[in-house]
């Protein structure tokens, strides 16, 4: 789905995989590790299998007594770099041109927020390692409070502001931080600032090790909030990942999402 994320050795040394798999072998640049998904226990894992997307709205009484399609008048989202609902819904917005470096599929936002709809309206929402912007800006979309997007690169971060710029989006609702990842964790977790909601998507070769020890602590992540991890669909992250718990995994094509809710 996206070429900016790969292969990946996975989130290292859980306790809660014992099964072993050939590292060299290769699938879709996807190199396997002992975190790999386990299809023979997925079902005991928790996952739910390919989504089926968004459910097809019904009709509508109009006003003149017949009826019509409730989503009729709504634009269509035929690309990844729309907005894919809310205020700014079939709206363009600018990504990067490097091939490494695509917008999060739209089926996947789409599946993401009809998960989390009520969960984030009016909430203070987290995209770390952001992009071009696309699932904060989508976030801001559908009802955020606001959205804080963080980005370890120039480039990306000035199309985030050109973004919010061309949409109207105020800085009060849209906020840009330029920093790499664990620098960005360290520091709000030294100042004790959380979100409602963290979404985390990485490349896929990224190495989780570092990040995933501050996330386990609670970094960013406000109690009783959510954490949301996109991943390649042959990830395996553990279950319980200290004060973290995984509530559900949805897998859509070759990517997935692991959710989890922060315990305290």
């Amino acid at each position: 789905m996206d070429n900016r994320r790969k292969s990946s050795p996975n989130y290292p040394k859980s306790p809660h995989r014992k099964t072993k798999f050939n590292t060299g072998e290769q699938k879709e640049g996807y190199r396997k590790g002992p975190y790999s998904r386990d299809k023979n226990s997925e079902d005991k894992q928790g996952f739910r299998g390919k989504s089926r997307g968004p459910k097809p709205f019904g009709k509508r009484q109009d006003r003149g007594g017949g009826t019509r399609d409730a989503r009729r008048d709504l634009p269509p989202i035929t690309s990844d770099d729309q907005v894919t609902d809310g205020k700014y819904r079939g709206r363009k917005i600018l990504v990067s041109e490097s091939p490494k470096l695509k917008p999060t599929d739209r089926r996947l936002r789409e599946v993401f927020f009809r998960i989390l709809y009520r969960k984030i309206r009016a909430k203070r929402f987290l995209d770390i390692c952001a992009g071009s912007g696309t699932v904060g800006i989508d976030a801001i979309s559908r009802g955020a409070l606001i959205a804080t997007m963080v980005e370890r690169k120039i480039k990306n971060c000035a199309l985030i502001r050109e973004n919010l710029k061309t949409l109207g989006i105020s800085e009060g609702h849209g906020e840009v931080i330029e920093a790499e990842v664990v620098p960005f964790l360290k520091s709000v977790m030294k100042r004790r600032r959380f979100w409602d909601v963290v979404y985390f998507a990485p490349p896929y070769d990224y190495e989780y090790e570092e990040a995933m020890e501050l996330f386990r602590r609670g970094a960013s992540i406000r109690p009783g909030g959510i954490f949301v991890i996109e991943h390649h669909a042959e990830m395996f992250f553990p279950e319980n990942i200290g004060v973290l718990k995984r509530w559900k995994v949805v897998v859509e094509g070759d990517s997935a999402m692991s959710f989890y809710d922060r315990r305290n």
